[in-house]
């Protein structure tokens, strides 16, 4: 599945000639930044466990945790809970019969909500 990026600045633009919207006021979303932070990883309701934090020479940069997995054998990241023992792991493996389904039902989904876009566009045409 492809990943979706997030935007902060995102405008939306309604056409329809036959109907004007008229403003009511302005949306704003921020997001808080930390200065100083710590990324967690949780199982279900358990205590968060640390992974990994800011520290004082990161002043000049953004800073982010980012994950790569390629895509061979033995390539993993595993996350354990110190209080239930419990691991978390994120791998590759050969692709399934389970993820083959998958794969196609969400091909399937793209093309349907495409023609749905397609047919909208033809209807606010006519």
């Amino acid at each position: 599945m492809a990943k979706a990026k997030k935007t902060k600045n995102e405008e939306v633009t309604i056409e329809d000639q036959s109907e004007q919207l008229q403003s009511i006021g302005d949306i704003t979303l921020s997001q808080k930044k930390f200065e100083q932070c710590e990324w967690v990883f949780q199982f279900d309701e358990d205590e968060p466990q640390i992974f990994a934090w800011t520290s004082e020479d990161m002043a000049d940069e953004d800073p982010t945790v980012t994950f790569t997995i390629g895509n061979t054998m033995g390539a993993y990241i595993s996350f354990k809970n110190k209080q239930s023992g419990k691991t978390f792991k994120l791998f590759a493996r050969e692709l399934t019969e389970e993820g083959m389904q998958l794969r196609e039902f969400q091909t399937k989904q793209n093309l349907e909500l495409k023609k749905d876009i397609e047919n909208a566009s033809e209807n606010k045409e006519a």
